[in-house]
């Protein structure tokens, strides 16, 4: 758990240098904001080969925070952000095959209802998406599907995967539709938050 608390101090660093440096592109907080997720990987992966449970659904969720690393250095970038938007894609996928291998298969109607919510959002903001409207469709359809299926995990991981769901959500309106007070706040702080309790509840899963 200490790579955790590790994780946590520098996503607190991560969110006041960036809440506090308003428009001005700090390398500093590009380092801390990948370095937060950075080791919450470190401590799945170290946690599970010290009790020997590194394979099978924890080797995937492993992979699924190590794409969010990409995700997050990706996204510090404008001309990247496509980019982004497919390393956590892919970290996505990777946390769906993760939970179906230990959790199965979740609910139909908690499937559908997750769904429908992620494509009523989509097409709540459809019409300020330009040239991204297909990408970010897939992206929608594909976290909607990996929040469904940690519904079959554990509640503290449902938990993470709704904060991340939610921060999501907030990084799209402030993006695509209108800029939001606080957004660096309320995205990271969100954020961080459910790779955290992700994190954790392969460790104590």
């Amino acid at each position: 758990m200490a790579l955790i608390i590790i994780s946590i101090m520098f996503g607190v660093i991560t969110i006041a240098l960036k809440s506090y440096r308003k428009n001005v592109k700090s390398n500093l907080s590009v380092l801390t904001k990948v370095l937060t997720t950075f080791f919450v990987f470190l401590a799945v992966v170290s946690w599970s080969v010290k009790n020997g449970n590194y394979s099978g659904w924890r080797l995937l969720l492993s992979l699924g925070v190590l794409f969010g690393v990409l995700g997050d250095f990706f996204m510090e970038f404008e001309k990247f952000f496509l980019y982004g938007m497919l390393s956590f894609l892919v970290g996505h996928v990777f946390y769906i095959f993760s939970f179906h291998s230990n959790g199965g298969f979740p609910n139909v109607l908690i499937l559908v209802f997750v769904l429908g919510i992620g494509v009523a959002y989509y097409f709540f903001i459809q019409n300020k998406l330009g040239k991204d409207k297909i990408p970010v469709l897939i992206y929608v359809i594909v976290i909607s599907t990996m929040l469904a299926f940690s519904s079959s995990m554990s509640r503290l991981t449902f938990f993470g995967a709704s904060l991340f769901f939610v921060s999501d959500v907030i990084l799209a309106y402030d993006k695509y539709v209108k800029s939001i007070p606080l957004r660096d706040f309320l995205i990271l702080s969100t954020y961080f938050s459910g790779q955290v309790l992700i994190g954790i509840s392969a460790m104590v899963g």
